[in-house]
């Protein structure tokens, strides 16, 4: 088990060595420069140039980027563009808890309503209750989550009054950016953990523990489940980084000041060390999710850490 976790993070340390060039690289490809936005109308060569020097624009682009990774690697991710003095470390810990707690209440939502009803639509088969979830699936797979959005807001916040359209700090208003959020995730999960049982069902040791008089959810949480756990396992992983790649949309829609919005409004404003930060987070974030289920695969069956 060391050895396989050990080839894994050896994986994981050279995809975000790319993904750190890949991030630093298209983050300059956007039009614009960030030295002319500062300046405004008021622009004049010397402090033009004075400016560029300062930011370390005046660089060849290797020689910026080394800059940056030399910086990273000591934990610091430099000062802000857009707001000249402020570090960017501090604005990423500013930003980072509301992301974290919509993606982990969209998750745990996900799991705790999408097994359930995977689990049950596999074991009523071609009922009317498993047409139904099937149906609940299929919508959630084909909306995207600004279709969600209008409609939550027209029916629950406008239309009922129940919800706040925007802000944060109450509970009341996750409710609206986590079932936007929730849509999708739930659908893939209950999809998947219906074919999942779907396959486990006609196995001989499951017809074999039933003949032995075991009670039916005994035999699905003792031997149904844990074989149909690793695709769970597989979109349960997807789904967290649907949830954290969705707050770019979640987060502007309802103005939640965390990594999403932060990332547009650096986009916006040429902010390359902001834009940065938060793709080398996010990449190292999906790095990690993706670590974390290679793990649960050898946890749940031994011999894929011996393939």
């Amino acid at each position: 088990m060391i050895r396989f976790a050990a080839r894994r993070l050896g994986f994981m340390l050279l995809i975000l060595v790319v993904s750190s060039v890949v991030v630093f690289v298209v983050g300059r490809l956007a039009p614009g420069d960030p030295v002319q936005l500062l300046m405004g109308d008021m622009r004049d060569a010397v402090t033009e140039a004075r400016l560029r020097k300062e930011l370390g624009l005046d660089l060849p682009l290797w020689a910026q980027y080394l800059h940056f990774a030399g910086r990273a690697l000591r934990g610091d991710l430099g000062q802000s563009y857009a707001n000249p003095g402020r570090s960017i470390n501090r604005m990423i810990a500013d930003a980072a808890p509301p992301t974290a707690r919509l993606a982990v209440a969209t998750v745990t939502l996900a799991i705790l309503l999408g097994i359930p009803l995977g689990v049950y639509s596999a074991v009523a088969r071609a009922s009317s209750g498993d047409f139904l979830a099937r149906l609940v699936a299929l919508g959630g797979m084909s909306l995207p989550s600004f279709v969600v959005a209008v409609l939550l807001i027209r029916w629950l916040a406008l239309g009922w009054h129940a919800v706040p359209v925007s802000g944060w700090g109450e509970p009341r208003h996750y409710i609206l950016p986590v079932l936007v959020l929730l849509v999708q995730p739930l659908a893939y999960i209950t999809r998947v953990t219906r074919a999942g049982v779907l396959r486990v069902l006609p196995e001989d040791y499951v017809r074999t523990a039933r003949s032995k008089g075991l009670s039916p959810w005994r035999v699905l949480s003792r031997h149904v489940l844990p074989n149909a756990a690793i695709s769970v396992l597989t979109i349960v992983g997807l789904a967290f980084s649907y949830a954290l790649t969705g707050a770019f949309v979640v987060e502007t829609i309802f103005r939640i000041p965390g990594l999403g919005q932060a990332a547009i409004g650096a986009l916006f404003s040429r902010d390359y060390p902001m834009v940065q930060a938060v793709g080398l987070l996010y990449a190292a974030v999906f790095i990690g999710i993706n670590f974390i289920v290679d793990l649960g695969y050898a946890v749940l069956d031994p011999r894929i850490r011996y393939r």
